[in-house]
């Protein structure tokens, strides 16, 4: 059977799960396509075989039998023109799970294994194409259900990177998260090795106010991220539902991801700078307590050919730039998430992203005072000095920083009649050594259904 381009190109664009890719992807998908034809009752795809094509039905149909245990088939699905067979197994590089026969003379378009791997590292939205479709079987009643030891129980959420999965972990009897990584990215080196990277950065880092992560599993052609469960609320999500923050709620969120980011930029020989701070990774609970999420492109300092990363609002005008960066980018983006919980608004906006980049580097911010008009002067002139154009003119020292965003009433506490404080010392002890303690005392309270803040300080803190 002989069909011109142009006539597949007609064919795949009516295919369900390629309808929203432009021509021109279609068109290159089109060039590298092949025709298989198959009789009645002719064994399409062979359950044990390893998977190396991925079929697009163009006339008949076809029958997948998925087997029991036993081998026995317990379930018969019918697939028919402009429907897709053999993507997971391609996907994930994995023998067919089912036998797939031809229901009556059959026609299909197929790539190969090699074109399709081109195709995806040529084509983002390709790629994302399969992400969608692999997702789409993760989690579901008889898909895939299981990733490592942990078991699958729905998704969570997704972003530009990756996919996030609830998880439970059978050994340990616990719910974790589990990050997989999309497509696009895990067939691109450079991306997949960041991606490693942020598991080993974030698994490196033992504080209690940044996420725990315990191991990353390479399955399914791609790398999945296993890191605790996280039960709270985003910033991002409660400034939306809320509106602006008090100053001491402010000063309690900031004082959290301070310690956290103090934390990691003293970490190893260099530090690591996270380069992406801003309400949307910073999760909070129902006690008041934080976690500072995704590590996704953190690094240590990076030098002068650094691309642009991060999130437009909150970046640095050093990273814009092209400049060398360091931890005074964080402590940028902090200064920028502090203006927006305390007015509900962006210390910069634009209506496109070069008009907005071009206000982080050359237009003076916004007074602070003038938007709130009780802001003590410490935190006032701390927004001031971190949103300095020039890296050298920020606040930089954290302990300078850490005393500032010391939340008000702090080591001099007013109890109520129905509160309880108790103080643990730890003496010649560093944050690495004290959170996993920490964190089990917040898991035992939260077990419990006790109200309660944990607040951690170094003695130099305090005056």
């Amino acid at each position: 059977m002989s069909i011109d381009t142009d006539e597949i190109v007609l064919i795949l664009s009516g295919v369900k799960i390629l309808q929203d890719l432009d021509i021109e992807v279609i068109e290159d998908i089109a060039q590298h396509i092949e025709i298989a034809e198959f009789r009645s009752g002719d064994m399409v795809v062979e359950k044990g075989h390893m998977g190396n094509r991925i079929y697009f039905i163009f006339e008949g149909k076809v029958e997948v039998q998925i087997p029991d245990i036993q081998g026995d088939i317990k379930r018969r699905i019918m697939l028919k023109k402009g429907e897709v067979v053999g993507e997971i197994s391609l996907l994930i590089n994995s023998t067919y799970s089912a036998d797939i026969v031809a229901l009556t003379d059959t026609t299909a378009f197929y790539l190969d294994h090699k074109h399709f791997k081109d195709l995806i590292e040529k084509h983002p939205d390709f790629a994302e194409v399969m992400t969608q479709l692999m997702t789409s079987r993760m989690a579901q009643n008889g898909g895939i259900n299981r990733v490592g030891r942990y078991q699958l129980r729905g998704k969570l959420g997704e972003g530009n990177m990756a996919t996030v999965f609830n998880a439970w972990d059978p050994e340990l009897e616990r719910e974790v998260a589990i990050k997989m990584l999309k497509y696009k990215l895990a067939y691109d080196d450079k991306f997949r090795d960041r991606f490693e990277q942020e598991a080993k950065t974030i698994a490196s880092l033992n504080h209690p106010n940044i996420v725990n992560v315990f191991e990353v599993i390479d399955e399914f052609s791609t790398r999945f991220i296993v890191m605790e469960k996280l039960h709270g609320q985003d910033l991002s999500a409660i400034l939306k539902e809320r509106g602006a923050l008090g100053l001491p709620e402010t000063r309690e969120i900031l004082s959290q991801v301070a310690s956290a980011l103090q934390y990691a930029h003293n970490h190893g020989n260099k530090g690591i700078v996270h380069r992406d701070i801003k309400p949307s990774n910073i999760v909070v609970d129902a006690y008041g307590n934080i976690k500072l999420t995704d590590f996704g492109i953190a690094s240590p300092p990076q030098d002068k050919d650094v691309n642009i990363e991060g999130t437009p609002s909150y970046i640095a005008p050093e990273i814009i730039n092209g400049d060398l960066l360091d931890g005074r980018a964080d402590i940028y983006a902090l200064a920028v998430m502090a203006f927006h919980m305390l007015t509900n608004s962006l210390p910069f906006s634009a209506s496109t992203l070069g008009k907005l980049l071009k206000m982080q580097v050359n237009q003076k911010p916004p007074d602070i005072r003038k938007n709130i008009a009780d802001i003590d002067d410490g935190l006032a002139d701390f927004i001031e000095s971190a949103l300095s154009k020039e890296p050298d003119d920020r606040i930089s020292d954290w302990n300078e920083i850490r005393k500032i965003l010391k939340p008000s009433g702090q080591f001099h506490l007013k109890l109520d009649p129905d509160e309880l404080a108790i103080t643990i010392r730890f003496r010649d002890t560093s944050y690495s050594q004290s959170a996993s303690f920490i964190n089990a005392i917040q898991k035992l309270l939260q077990e419990e259904g006790i109200n309660h803040q944990i607040e951690m300080h170094r003695g130099s803190d305090d005056e």
